[in-house]
């Protein structure tokens, strides 16, 4: 069986030498009818490799938003179901609206707009929000994902259900029953379709007033489904200041043992993520791509393993990097940082976690010991129990 040849590029002599390499192999003897073994391993573009991998449950993603990760089909439904009106009719041009890939602009601020849409049809509704979640897991097992911890602020989600009836006490939610309702939901989704499925819950840079109130959240709910703390938000706009309600909401959440991850270096400056690793005490970045204009603190992140959260599709369609061809995640990827490979909001991007792996395989031009690596690197970084984190490991493994 002809192999293709290893680049000296992307082997290492180290632990994840040996588990790269094994995965490898793996993908190369899986049998499928519809993989031609004697074509795997010849050339870079051929699909069916892709396919083979994808075919496998050998991912770990750890960046997704549950309200950029619903399907255009069930927003359609749920809102016409309810009287929302959509500013289109039909699903595909749905899916067009929702993404900037077809736009001029580009920017984080017109990318986040649309959220308003997707949250819409899930606030105050026990029912919408269980089926999202639980079709959340079949399009996580679907795209091959064993682990994934999905990220939320229920306050978004909370309130009274729109287009109540006349007369009538529209249904309502708290945040707390959100958080409840999911957690059962991807429990339920999870036990159905064999994948494992953790909470993240975010904080808003708009929205300070909420940091408190969602810290309590995490420690109602740790150990029950939620594993950590997040914040989210335009960069730009919102920026977070020494000692503020989010400075306080992180100091209280690691005092409780609450694992911390921060959006920062997105949109933003490098100097972001240096406050968010100093003053958060963040454990991961989400995104981290303007970390190459700040060498010092390129080094700082490289030595102490601080784990990127890389979205490729949607750092372009929001104007984080201006192409895939001059992605600073490619020199992220090359000097061994540690970075994972992720969605971000697959609804907006048109693109889930398998998607991205493609993207890297085919236009960033890493082989598989790279994926294996991205998986590997993220259940190493993920905000399991270190119990439930080794046995992840050795099921990639």
């Amino acid at each position: 069986m002809n192999k293709r040849p290893l680049r000296p590029a992307v082997i290492r002599e180290s632990k994840w030498q040996q588990a790269d390499l094994q995965l490898q192999h793996n993908i190369y003897v899986i049998k499928k009818p519809s993989v031609n073994q004697s074509q795997i391993g010849l050339t870079r573009n051929f699909e069916t490799v892709m396919d083979a991998y994808n075919s496998l449950k050998c991912k770990v993603e750890l960046h997704t938003h549950f309200d950029g990760a619903l399907r255009a089909e069930t927003v359609v439904d749920l809102a016409r179901s309810k009287g929302i009106k959509l500013p289109v009719e039909t699903v595909e041009q749905f899916k067009r609206y929702v993404s900037l890939a077809d736009k001029e602009e580009k920017s984080l601020t017109k990318f986040l707009e649309v959220f308003d849409i997707f949250n819409s049809v899930l606030r105050g509704d026990r029912d919408a929000l269980r089926r999202c979640a639980v079709e959340f897991c079949e399009d996580q097992a679907i795209q091959g994902v064993l682990y994934t911890e999905v990220r939320y602020a229920p306050q978004f989600m909370s309130g009274e259900l729109p287009n109540a009836p006349k007369g009538s006490t529209p249904p309502s939610l708290t945040n707390d029953e959100v958080v409840q309702i999911l957690l059962d939901a991807f429990a339920e989704g999870s036990k159905r379709y064999g994948i494992k499925v953790r909470t993240i819950l975010c904080l808003l840079r708009p929205k300070p007033e909420w940091a408190a109130e969602t810290v309590e959240l995490c420690k109602k709910y740790s150990g029950k489904g939620v594993v950590g703390l997040d914040v989210a938000g335009d960069e730009k706009l919102f920026p977070i200041k020494a000692n503020d309600e989010f400075v306080k909401a992180y100091q209280e959440a690691k005092k409780f043992g609450i694992h911390r991850t921060a959006h920062a270096g997105e949109a933003g400056p490098a100097q972001n993520i240096r406050e968010c690793l100093d003053w958060l005490s963040a454990e991961r970045i989400g995104h981290g791509y303007h970390l190459v204009e700040d060498e010092e603190l390129f080094n700082v992140v490289k030595r102490d393993r601080i784990h990127l959260e890389l979205c490729p599709t949607s750092s372009v369609l929001t104007g984080s990097v201006p192409s895939f061809e001059n992605h600073p995640a490619k020199r992220f990827i090359k000097e061994g940082l540690n970075f994972s490979i992720n969605s971000d909001d697959s609804l907006c991007c048109n693109s889930g976690v398998a998607d991205e792996y493609k993207l890297v395989y085919n236009k960033w031009g890493f082989d598989f010991p790279i994926l294996a690596r991205a998986a590997l690197n993220a259940a190493r970084s993920s905000f399991l129990p270190d119990d439930e984190k080794k046995q992840l490991i050795k099921d990639l493994e």
